[in-house]
């Protein structure tokens, strides 16, 4: 929320005001300099001198900054309770179910010339991790660019299964006969009935916004990069 460097230049006093604002971060929009002052013991000008430190030019600046930083920061109830989905998602991989649909989904991978990953976002950036993780163990993988690729296997990543570029991608593989795995948040989502495999995590969704970005989507994916490498794994222990 504020630069480290700025935070580590605070005095003594100045580390009581930071203490108590970050402990009392859903009452900030509502004070006033006086009130926080009378607060933390110190005077006005103290506060106002606190918020120079941290680079603003007042307090009204300085709270209006937590408040937009707020709206991107997950709520720890939804944070630890992902824990226990993620801790819940990795119970599974060992049972049969988990282990029949990785032996499909590495016999679809085994049978295609190449894999093509597809993904939009933060899904996008994983997309690249994955094509690159497949390549490190030597298995041939691509970014997708453009259609049209034959005797490919796609494995596309989407948090809500519901991105309309990426289904339409979908759409335009399925037509060229691409065999399509699919790894999702939700197993009931359009993406994941297009895909002729699923994966899905079934983690807590979470979303930040604010107003330049309508819906930021946060839910985790870490569930998402273990299914990236135990395919590659296996896949490549099989060749």
């Amino acid at each position: 929320m504020f630069e480290i460097e700025k935070i580590k230049k605070l005095n003594e006093t100045e580390f009581q005001i930071y203490n108590f604002l970050m402990e009392h971060m859903a009452d900030v929009s509502k004070m006033t300099i006086r009130e926080l002052a009378q607060m933390t013991h110190v005077s006005a000008a103290t506060i106002v001198r606190f918020c120079r430190h941290l680079g603003f030019a007042g307090f009204s600046e300085l709270k209006f900054h937590m408040m937009q930083a707020n709206h991107y920061e997950p709520s720890l109830e939804s944070y630890y309770a992902n824990f226990l989905e993620l801790n819940s998602f990795l119970k599974g991989l060992t049972g049969a179910t988990f282990q029949k649909k990785l032996a499909q989904a590495c016999q679809m991978i085994e049978d295609s010339a190449y894999t093509v990953f597809r993904g939009a976002g933060t899904s996008g950036a994983l997309s690249k991790y994955g094509y690159r993780y497949f390549n490190s163990v030597g298995i041939q993988a691509i970014a997708i660019t453009d259609g049209g690729y034959q005797n490919a296997c796609l494995i596309v990543l989407s948090v809500t299964g519901e991105n309309k570029g990426i289904m339409e991608r979908v759409l335009q593989f399925k037509q060229n006969g691409v065999k399509i795995i699919s790894i999702t948040n939700d197993e009931k989502s359009t993406i994941s009935k297009l895909s002729d495999l699923n994966f899905s995590y079934y983690m807590i969704d979470e979303y930040a916004s604010n107003k330049s970005i309508n819906k930021l989507i946060l839910t985790t994916q870490l569930p998402v990069l273990a299914l990236i490498e135990i395919l590659a794994h296996h896949v490549r222990v099989a060749q």
